[in-house]
């Protein structure tokens, strides 16, 4: 999964509308659906928009188990 799949998925988990993540973000709707277009989006825009659904980006071994609510991306 990449990672704009990842944050889609916490949005539905959160139950986190893009217009309410626009708003914490302070940011345009159209600026957020040109991150959601990407392939790659930033480790820090990732981290922004993660921290404000009480997420975040960690790096760890391979054969780390994900656990349950976590999401591969890569």
């Amino acid at each position: 999964m990449i990672a704009m799949e990842a944050v889609k998925e916490v949005m539905k988990l959160k139950e986190v509308r893009p217009a309410m993540l626009c708003d914490r973000l302070g940011i345009k709707s159209n600026v957020l659906s040109e991150r959601f277009k990407q392939k790659n989006v930033s480790v820090s825009k990732l981290n922004e928009m993660l921290r404000l659904m009480d997420y975040k980006v960690v790096v760890v071994p391979r054969e780390t188990r994900v656990p349950e609510g976590g999401f591969e991306v890569e």
